[in-house]
Parts: C-alpha cells; structure tokens; sequence
C-alpha cells in the first residue's frame, strides 16, 4: 500500500510511476518489500529495482547491510525508529510507529512516514500526497483511517531528522 500511494501521489505531481510489492507468505507481519519508480519521462523498464535513488525501512530490526546493499551513493535512506542507529549509515531517521500510534491507535507506520519522505525529497506537495491517502485508502475500504493517516504523514513531516 506505501508504495502504491506513493505512486499515486507523484502521478498527481506529473510523474510517470510504477510500484509494485514482492509478498512472502500473505499474511499479516509477512516480510514485504515493495518498489516505486518515478520520473518525468515514460517508464520503459520492468522488474525489480537493484540500486535504488531512496529506501524506506519501516523495520528497524533487519539487517541494515541488506536493505543498503544496493542504495546509490548519494541515495536517501529513511528509517522508522524512535532513535537514530548506526546500522543504517547516513539515514535519517522518524519514529513512524510511536505517530501512527498517536493518530490511529495503531502501530501501522507505512503510510505515516510518506510525510517524512516526501519533507526529505520536496518531490511533490504534500497536498498530493493527502489526495493519494484518501483516494487509495478509500478505494481499500477504509474511509475511517484516512483522517489519521493524513495527520500520521503530516506530523512525520514536521518530526522526519535533518
């Protein structure tokens, strides 16, 4: 759903996307990896992305060289953690959960921490991305979570580190 919303929202901002997800077994908790490509001209490539301009971790706990393995040089990566950790060299960091708990009573911080990335890349306006929540949380079925995700994204933008 994060990278779909993603996409949503810089189609909106006049990107080409595609985003897609790789799912281990479906269930709730299943290790999930999903991918987002932008740009200004037409998307001519499939598959996997293998050295990616951002990453985002929404957990902490797996291993930091895995996920950065691939990140280009100067590529962004954002991680949700409460406090900043060595594992993931030169990320910044937000504590996606701890928001996602204060504005939906839940532990869910995929959609939250697409207010921190998008402070950290000024990619599209946040409108946008508002727009994106309520459209693709709608069309899920879930009206009622598309107030608190929109206050989820807009306070990890005010807390994303610099």
């Amino acid at each position: 759903m994060t990278a779909h919303i993603l996409g949503r929202a810089a189609f909106l901002s006049g990107y080409e996307t595609q985003d897609f997800a790789i799912y281990g077994a479906e269930r709730r908790g299943a290790p999930v990896a999903s991918f987002c490509r932008l740009d200004r001209t037409r998307i001519l490539t499939r598959g996997y992305i293998f050295n990616p301009d951002a990453v985002i971790v929404l957990d902490p706990t797996i291993d930091g060289e895995a996920v950065l393995g691939g990140v280009k040089e100067k590529g962004l990566v954002l991680v949700n953690s409460e406090k900043p950790t060595s594992k993931f060299r030169g990320a910044r960091f937000v504590d996606a959960t701890r928001i996602a708990l204060d504005t939906l009573g839940r532990p869910i911080p995929n959609v939250a921490i697409l207010g921190g990335f998008l402070k950290l890349t000024r990619l599209f306006p946040m409108e946008n991305l508002r727009k994106a929540v309520k459209t693709e949380l709608g069309e899920a079925g879930h009206p009622e979570a598309v107030k608190g995700n929109i206050a989820a994204c807009e306070r990890c933008w005010s807390e994303v580190s610099r």
